[in-house]
């Protein structure tokens, strides 16, 4: 008698393929845990915007990217450059973008719009810029009053290039309206101002500035690359990259946030020990612009910048408020400081660090 074929067919009311995929179902469960491990885990999309992303401030994300820490967390991160601040804001607010990665000074301005944004992981602990002169229009340089009715060149990417200069010259007594500005970008034509002659002093971010400097072309006045050269001009610690977003996409998807602030703490960690070899099998050429040993040394110039642990202090908080302060356009804020307090929290790194055993 031939077999029976009963037992194959769905119940009624059950369609074949819903009935078929239960059994697949059953199955694995009966092959026991390790069958259910090796089907793919469907990994949440999140999008990043930043300036660019071939950007020294943004080289955390990119080891995360590279050595597999976002697909570890189930993450499929996607990052985005957009230019200039304007561009990223606005991607924020229509939600183009899930999430951002700017200067800490960049999320405070934002919150004196009106915009409820909060960072949850730093990359950077100092601003990674620094200022100089020029060997050749200044080759008689000695203090920094010197620059009164000067040109000085700022970096478009952020306010950070703009508050050094501005910290140096008010040590030198002098206010931002006795010299002249001039946005300059990382690189392309417009960078030619210096070397026409344009600009006397610069105030800017790697490699360009390890690349003056390499070729004799600028005389070094500030270095904030480093925590001391930062405390130094900035009388404090001042952070710098960060990653915010929409403090509802923070509260309603924490798992995805802790997700990604451990994805970067362990590049982080990464970064602090990683050697040149390690660093040219890691970064996209592209990211090295075409000369693998300048970037090598500009990434050491800034290396000591990269956030150890992803903290934000209060210090180094403190003393961002109050230099954004000092902005033109800003001025004071009375009554401003106990909201800035909510511009960042430290609970996702806090809680990876206990989920990692590392201590506090």
């Amino acid at each position: 008698m031939a077999p029976s074929h009963r037992a194959s067919s769905p119940p009624r009311g059950l369609s074949r393929r819903r009935w078929l995929a239960l059994a697949a179902t059953g199955a694995a469960w009966l092959a026991g845990p390790a069958a259910l491990a090796q089907r793919p885990r469907q990994r949440r999309r999140v999008t990043i915007g930043l300036l660019r992303e071939d950007s020294l401030f943004h080289l955390p994300l990119t080891v995360a990217g590279q050595l597999g820490y976002f697909t570890d967390e189930g993450l499929d991160v996607r990052l985005v450059g957009l230019g200039t601040m304007t561009a990223l804001a606005q991607a924020l607010q229509q939600a183009r973008v899930d999430v951002v990665s700017a200067s800490y000074v960049q999320l405070i301005l934002q919150r004196l719009r009106e915009r409820p944004w909060q960072s949850f992981v730093l990359m950077g602990r100092a601003p990674m810029v620094a200022m100089g002169v020029s060997t050749r229009q200044l080759p008689y340089f000695e203090h920094v009053s010197q620059l009164r009715g000067q040109c000085i060149g700022v970096a478009t990417e952020g306010p950070s290039s703009r508050l050094l200069a501005q910290a140096l010259l008010a040590k030198a007594g002098l206010s931002p309206a006795e010299v002249q500005w001039l946005e300059l970008p990382a690189s392309g034509p417009e960078l030619l101002a210096w070397h026409h002659g344009r600009v006397q002093a610069l105030s800017h971010a790697d490699p360009v500035m390890t690349q003056l400097e390499l070729h004799g072309e600028l005389r070094l006045l500030a270095d904030a690359r480093t925590l001391r050269g930062a405390a130094d001009v900035f009388d404090g610690p001042l952070p710098s990259t960060c990653l915010f977003a929409h403090s509802s996409y923070v509260q309603s998807r924490p798992d995805l946030v802790q997700g990604l602030t451990q994805a970067v703490l362990r590049a982080l960690r990464w970064l602090q020990t990683a050697a040149p070899a390690d660093i040219l099998a890691t970064v996209p050429p592209s990211h090295a612009l075409g000369d693998r040993a300048l970037y090598l040394a500009a990434f050491f110039r800034v290396r000591e910048g990269y956030s150890p642990d992803g903290l934000l202090e209060d210090e180094a908080a403190r003393n961002a408020w109050r230099l954004v302060q000092g902005l033109e356009g800003v001025g004071p804020q009375p009554g401003q400081a106990g909201r800035m307090a909510a511009a960042h929290t430290n609970a996702f790194v806090l809680r990876a660090r206990r989920v990692t055993g590392v201590p506090p």
